[in-house]
Order: structure tokens, then sequence, then C-alpha cells
């Protein structure tokens, strides 16, 4: 995929019920009225036009917003902006068995998986933990060069969550990077890998917001380590948490500990 073809789209919901959604769909140049019907997966247009043709070339990602308004997450009369992109290349669970690359160079996206990681690359290991009883959160990490030099970094909170330590994690070990251009990122958190291979592309053209037009949540880190990014080839590999890889249980007990310190100091404030 060298170049992105952005499609921006209005979407306003006319009728749900349980297996059909009415909407409308527009943009400054056209319009459609359309009925998706959910136990047929296909999609009833009243008229035919160039706007139909856009919509069965992004039919797979639409799809996804149609059956998100069945589960409730859209309502009748809810307008809505959505971003789509043509061709666009979503990750299978099975991808996470392989090495996931994300090449942003010469102002291109390709993305690719392979049973192999690249060679002489530059890692980041990086875990987060968090307790939801006492609310105390830390990320730990290591960054490594290809010839075997380490270098560890961790930081603790008194708030955060499970999900934003480990998106802190992996954005501290790219800002250690910031002047390379190849990395590979090790992570058990496949909420940072979605977010980074998928989610920031559609995002970045939707001022941030999810196609429900809630803001997105962390905007401003994933604002930041996306422009770290931007530009490099980022290789990431997750790892299951608690499989026995050596240096994801060290950056998780690191993690764990920084966590339980926080806690400690502010129990004897």
């Amino acid at each position: 995929m060298n170049k992105l073809k952005i499609f921006k789209i209005t979407l306003e919901i006319k009728a749900i019920d349980a297996s059909k959604i009415k909407c409308l769909l527009y943009d400054k140049h056209e319009s459609v009225n359309l009925t998706y019907c959910a136990d047929k997966g296909n999609i009833v247009y009243d008229e035919e036009n160039h706007f139909t043709e856009i919509i069965r070339k992004i039919q797979f990602q639409f799809e996804k917003v149609m059956r998100s308004a069945i589960k409730g997450k859209l309502s009748v009369n809810q307008r809505v902006s959505c971003v789509f992109i043509e061709n666009f290349n979503f990750l299978n669970d099975i991808d996470y068995r392989n090495y996931i690359r994300v090449d942003r160079r010469n102002e291109k996206l390709d993305i690719t998986t392979s049973k192999t990681g690249m060679k002489n690359i530059h890692k980041i290991y990086a875990d987060g933990s968090h307790t939801c009883e006492t609310r105390q959160s830390a990320y730990a990490g290591f960054i490594e060069t290809p010839d075997g030099k380490q270098q560890i970094y961790k930081q603790t909170f008194n708030e955060g969550s499970s999900n934003m330590m480990e998106l802190l994690g992996v954005m501290e070990g790219l800002q250690h990077l910031k002047g390379v251009n190849k990395i590979q990122v090790n992570t058990d958190s496949r909420f940072v890998i979605r977010g980074l291979v998928q989610w920031v592309h559609f995002w970045k053209h939707n001022n941030w917001q999810t196609a429900y037009g809630q803001e997105v949540k962390f905007a401003k880190y994933w604002q930041q380590i996306n422009a770290l990014c931007d530009g490099k080839i980022i290789e990431f590999r997750w790892i299951k948490g608690h499989s026995g890889d050596q240096n994801q249980d060290f950056c998780h007990q690191l993690a764990k500990e920084s966590a339980q310190r926080v806690k400690y100091n502010t129990s004897n404030n």
C-alpha cells in the first residue's frame, strides 16, 4: 500500500432492528440511502451512483460499523463521522503468531507479517502493571541495541490503568530510540499493537474520534506515540503474558514491583 485512499463519510442512522439497519450516508459530493441486512450480510441500495461504488470498496469496514450499531453502540437519528481506508490490511488472530511489520518510511504504509524477525534491529521490551484496589500503576521496560547493550527504564503513577501503562511503556522505549528508523517492539498487549498497526491511521483522519463520535481514550498519548512511529519501520512481536519469555517476565516483575513501591510510599506519607 503506497498511498492511502481515505474516504470521509457522515453516517446517519434512520432505523435499527435485530437484523436490519437503514441509514443515510453522505459526503461533500453525494449521498445514498441503504439498508444493511445483518442476517444475510448484504447491503441494499436505494439507487446506484458513484457513492455506492465507494461503499463496495470499503464494505468490510462499513459492516464493522453496522454490526456495532446492532449491538447498541449507535442509536436512531445519531450522526457520526466515519473514516474508511481502501484496501487496508486488518489483523487477524493468526497474525499474532508472526512478526507484524508496519513500514511508514517514505510517506507510505505497508502492513505485512513474517515468520522471522528482522536482523540487526533495535529492540524494545515493555510491560505495565495496575492494581484496581489501590489504583497504583507502573510500567517498565528496556531497549536493546543490535550489539546487545541494554538500557532499563521505569515509571510509577498514583493513577492510571493497565492499557495506559502498556501504551506508555512502549512510548518511552520509542522516545529513547528517536534517531533509529528500524525498531522491534516486544509486548504482551494486543491493545497497543492493534492501536499502532490499525487504529491510529483511522483516528488521525477523524480528529482523534472513534467511529461512534467519541474522543479516543488516551488520545494525547496515541498522538505522541504515532508521531514517534512516523517515518520508521516498526516490527511488533506479541508475547503471551506469563508464557515464560525471560525478557518479558523481567519487565512484568519490575513494573509490578514499581507499582507496589508507589503503594508503600503513599501509605507512609
